[in-house]
């Protein structure tokens, strides 16, 4: 097997100068990412009714990382990939000028109708002239009467009897009829919507949710949010809640700027990894799986201002000792076992990029306050990151398991 310098020489080689061309990685990469199921949500709405408040809670992005990141895709509607269009995990489609114009979906349903697999309509709780957004609605369910609907109602807090009345807790609208606790004007708004709906012959899921700033004064932030990631497990089961779903811990770390901007890409690397180490062939795509770390490791780099150089990834590999390197040969060594090696394989890819990603996140963040961790809880941040990554990126993962053998 060789000494450990020579063991890290190797990994650093293959770290440093993938075996992998550029042009490979890339053929590969965009292989990876066209076998991933990548949900695409085409929200339909009036400007002002919540939309970019809902992309905002459910990617935990901030709205000036959304703006920065919509891209134009047809005359009256544009993209947002997050959390980049090269590496994306989720798309949202948004149509603009819906009440402002006399806008007509033909053009995007001939675009959308082969990519989307959630409809989202996003209406205000207390806004009744949405004769724009059923009018287009109706035209889209006739051309794609398979397509799952679901009515987010928003800023409910404009239905509550004065400003200082908070939030039902716990949570009431999943109850029908509504009870006593939900305001009567509220109770009447929402009621009619849906009844917009039924008399459309629509059948449709409704989630009322209230996506605040901490400055609006209501608690939660994130009303009603829970209940909405259920009803797009329920209508769109791709495990994809588990991937986007920041837990506490990771929320509180995510303050620092750099690891706001590091995460979703950390996130998609570890999922590109994850497809590339499901290949059935032993052995055969470490190259590869090296290859994305490798990339990632200059993407990260990159966002902190840091040269990528062999002293720092060295001493980062070094840190960690054979807790890395044991991963990456057990992990080929699952793959003998026929049937089941392979899922567990494309886990272990992904939650060891996913680990690796946080502890050099956790590298440059200590060395730019002079206070570099010591080997101990190097190892320590890998370990608790590659048990993180690995129960949230499962579910994910054996659905695109699932789907690939489906299309063969």
């Amino acid at each position: 097997m060789g000494t450990p310098q020579e063991i890290w020489s190797k990994v650093w080689e293959q770290l440093a100068n993938p075996k992998v061309s550029e042009a490979e990685l890339e053929r590969c990469l965009k292989q990876v990412w066209r076998d991933l199921p990548v949900p695409i949500f085409w929200l339909l709405g009036k400007a002002q009714s919540g939309k970019t408040s809902l992309i905002r809670a459910l990617t935990e992005n901030t709205r000036a990382e959304i703006g920065n990141g919509i891209r134009p895709c047809t005359r009256t509607a544009c993209a947002y990939s997050f959390p980049s269009d090269e590496d994306c995990i989720v798309r949202f489609l948004d149509t603009r000028g819906l009440g402002e114009v006399n806008y007509d979906p033909t053009e995007d349903i001939a675009l959308f109708q082969d990519q989307a697999h959630l409809l989202i309509v996003v209406i205000k709780a207390m806004d009744h002239a949405q004769q724009p957004v059923m009018q287009a609605l109706r035209q889209i369910h006739a051309a794609r009467p398979g397509w799952p609907i679901l009515v987010v109602q928003t800023t409910l807090h404009e239905g509550y009897a004065s400003r200082q009345e908070q939030h039902g807790i716990p949570y009431p609208f999943n109850e029908q009829p509504f009870p006593p606790s939900v305001p009567e004007d509220l109770v009447r708004s929402l009621t009619t919507q849906r009844q917009m709906f039924s008399q459309a012959g629509i059948d449709a899921r409704f989630v009322p949710v209230d996506l605040t700033l901490p400055d609006d004064g209501y608690e939660p932030v994130d009303y009603g949010l829970a209940v909405l990631w259920d009803a797009i497990d329920e209508l769109l089961p791709l495990g994809l809640r588990s991937v986007l779903q920041q837990y506490e811990e990771v929320q509180k770390s995510l303050r620092d700027v750099h690891l706001r901007a590091a995460h979703p890409h950390i996130l998609s690397y570890a999922v590109a990894a994850g497809a590339a180490g499901a290949v059935p062939l032993p052995f055969v795509d470490v190259p590869v799986v090296m290859a994305i770390q490798a990339k990632m490791f200059h993407t990260i780099a990159s966002i902190y201002h840091q040269e990528f150089d062999r002293q720092q990834v060295g001493e980062v590999l070094s840190a960690l000792g054979l807790g890395y390197l044991g991963r990456l040969g057990a992990r080929e060594l699952i793959k003998f076992i026929p049937g089941y090696g392979s899922a567990v394989s494309a886990v272990y890819s992904a939650a060891s990029t996913y680990a690796l990603g946080w502890t050099l996140c956790a590298y440059f963040s200590r060395m730019r306050e002079g206070n570099l961790p010591g080997p101990e809880e190097f190892r320590e941040i890998y370990d608790k990151s590659f048990e993180e990554g690995r129960e949230r990126l499962h579910a994910y993962l054996e659905r695109l398991r699932t789907k690939s053998q489906a299309t063969k």
